[in-house]
């Protein structure tokens, strides 16, 4: 029999931590078949329709896209590459409020739905198959070119044979991602679009049919599942020193990158200079948006506490198994699934909104920001932590001194993320049932309401709240700092 350690406690309990949503789920999941059949396949043939057809064309509109990103200069291509990744980790609702303006009428239903998702995912497809084309390919293109190949044999005969397994990871990334979306097909989807996500939604706050939501839920959170662990396992890539050939060099791909980047970024600013001229119909609604920003700030302590609280003992627990816990492949749970049993584990009253949205806000934003920030640059460091270990650092002195001192910047990013998708989340406010007023609820109520130069507005001062929010973090950081030092010394 195995010893029992204190640190596999830590490491357990981190895990449960974020499978506390699975587990309410198994306590009240009754089996139910009282579902409406046509109903049922209605969603899932939105569902799936919405994700193939984004996943696709996402996925093809990557690979000339790529090619326009390799024509840049490094430098240039580092800020455009940061300005690609921007439609992808800002909250959906600044992507929602450019395609309403960009397209008038906006088509609710299916196609607006895709296009939303395209907007918000295409950028990131193109640095994903951006990355694979210089990981994988080398100098093949140099090759091609000397024995006169041809554009069109070389993606036939080399491209698209040793790409074709990455392209394919890269269509179920963006499957996965429309496929637990829930804050889009919400706004946008209307009853032509319904997909699984809303049909969830609906049966618990509009039928009060709980037994067919679990079942959908149980549906639903194994599909992502299946996908997430077995299609998108980690592989180790083999690299080489990549050299760019004219095969692989796309003017029109540049030419899509700006206008992706000028739609994106122009029609948000155009979009914002036009709703300050109804800046005075703002002035009814101050002490709405003034209780609602004070309730927001509240949440935000308590959520940035916890989680930083939860950084600290995942490193603790990697310390201790020189490895990362299971929990951070925990990047595409469902939103309905998570506020759902949060609703139903909690009263649906004002003075547990807080507790709600913490948790479910941690469970679903801590795995996938860590990952995406913190992960690569901690494992980067794991040499110079063995020789902390040598010199006998303790743990705390390890995480402060060598982890949060060289991962400063990513920390100051995944902080950074952390706030902006809290304070201008709406989805999963509302299938947690709360009862408060947030600045991210005020801004989805105006978007509901066709209330665009108001929601532009929102969206302004969430995007000042969050400048203003992050200046009061990195102060508290660096006095809690001074004072460590001080009382080390």
């Amino acid at each position: 029999m195995k010893e029992f350690k204190v640190s596999h406690l830590l490491r357990y309990s981190l895990l449960l931590f974020f499978l506390i949503p699975y587990a309410i789920f198994l306590f009240y999941y009754k089996f139910s078949i009282d579902i409406d059949l046509s109903e049922l396949l209605w969603a899932l043939k939105n569902t799936l329709t919405q994700s193939t057809l984004t996943a696709l064309i996402v996925t093809a509109l990557s690979i000339p896209l790529s090619q326009g990103l390799i024509l840049l200069p490094e430098r240039l291509q580092t800020i455009v590459k940061r300005l690609l990744i921007v439609p992808q980790i800002l909250p959906a609702l600044y992507s929602i409020l450019i395609a309403f303006s960009v397209l008038n009428p906006f088509p609710m239903g299916t196609m607006g739905i895709v296009f939303l998702f395209v907007l918000i995912d295409l950028g990131f497809a193109t640095l994903m198959t951006y990355s694979v084309t210089t990981e994988k390919l080398g100098n093949m293109s140099v090759i091609g070119e000397v024995y006169s190949l041809g554009r069109l044999n070389f993606f036939k005969k080399i491209y698209f044979p040793l790409l074709k397994q990455d392209l394919i990871v890269n269509f179920f990334i963006i499957f996965i991602f429309c496929l637990s979306s829930f804050s889009i097909p919400l706004i946008v989807g209307g009853g032509r679009g319904t997909n699984l996500e809303v049909l969830i939604y609906e049966k618990i706050f509009v039928d009060q049919n709980w037994s067919a939501a679990f079942s959908l839920c149980a549906f639903q959170a194994m599909a992502i599942f299946f996908l997430s662990f077995f299609l998108l396992k980690n592989k180790q890539k083999d690299s080489e020193p990549f050299v760019a050939g004219n095969y692989l060099k796309s003017y029109v791909g540049l030419g899509v990158i700006i206008g992706y980047l000028g739609l994106y970024l122009g029609g948000y600013f155009i979009g914002l200079y036009k709703s300050f001229f109804y800046i005075s119909f703002a002035s009814m609604y101050v002490w709405d948006l003034y209780d609602a920003a004070i309730f927001t700030g509240k949440a935000l302590a308590v959520y940035l506490t916890v989680n930083f609280i939860i950084l600290v003992l995942w490193l603790l627990d990697y310390l201790n198994n020189k490895k990362f816990n299971l929990a951070t492949n925990l990047i595409s749970a469902s939103t309905v699934l998570v506020g759902f049993t949060l609703y139903l584990a909690f009263p649906v009253t004002r003075e547990y909104d807080l507790i709600k949205m913490t948790l479910a806000m941690s469970i679903l934003f801590f795995p996938s920001l860590f990952k995406l920030f913190l992960q690569k640059p901690i494992e980067d460091l794991r040499q110079q932590i063995l020789v902390a270990e040598v010199y006998g650092l303790s743990k705390p002195q390890i995480i402060i001194e060598i982890i949060f001192r060289q991962i400063s910047k990513q920390m100051l990013l995944w902080v950074s993320f952390l706030i902006v998708w809290f304070i201008s989340e709406y989805a999963v406010l509302k299938s947690l049932g709360v009862q408060t007023q947030t600045l991210g609820l005020v801004t989805e109520g105006f978007l509901s309401s066709y209330r665009l130069p108001l929601a532009y507005l929102m969206s302004f001062f969430i995007l000042i709240y969050w400048v203003g929010a992050l200046a009061v973090v990195s102060l508290i950081l660096r006095v809690a700092y001074v004072a460590y030092k001080k009382l080390t010394i």
